[in-house]
């Protein structure tokens, strides 16, 4: 249980190192802001997936990156609907081609970068989770 505590926080800040990192290098004045806000969503996909291995172990390494990764996917294509619901309902955007492509546009790159920033975390917590179970390879 420790070492999934460890693994847990360890990825945590390595995530929240990368999106700090890409936010600054696109210049984002509330880097600081947006990396919380990241390591918020990551901290849901990460308990997830611990509370699964903690269920059944993954057969392999490769599967629990893979697991890891699709949690992942699943909490950020819930963030990017909800996004466009908050666009259309809240911010009241109206529905239309215009909005669907601007929207499309921006979500695309930032699920992709999303997605590419999740991989590393999503090494680091399996090699560290899994190290000390001796049933994952």
């Amino acid at each position: 249980m420790r070492w999934m505590i460890i693994s847990a926080i360890a990825a945590l800040c390595l995530h929240g190192l990368c999106w700090f990192v890409t936010r600054v290098l696109w210049g984002d004045p509330n880097a600081v802001e947006e990396t919380q806000r990241q390591m918020t969503l990551a901290l849901t996909w990460m308990v997830c997936v611990l509370v699964m291995w903690k269920i059944s172990l993954p057969p392999s390494r490769l599967h629990a990156t893979l697991g890891v990764l699709m949690y992942a996917l699943f909490v950020v294509t819930l963030g990017t609907a909800a996004a466009l619901i908050k666009l259309v309902f809240v911010d009241g955007y109206g529905w239309g081609a215009e909005l669907l492509k601007t929207f499309s546009m921006v979500g695309i790159m930032l699920f992709l970068t999303q997605m590419s920033l999740a991989v590393p975390s999503a090494i680091l917590l399996q090699s560290l989770a899994l190290k000390r179970m001796p049933q994952a390879q």
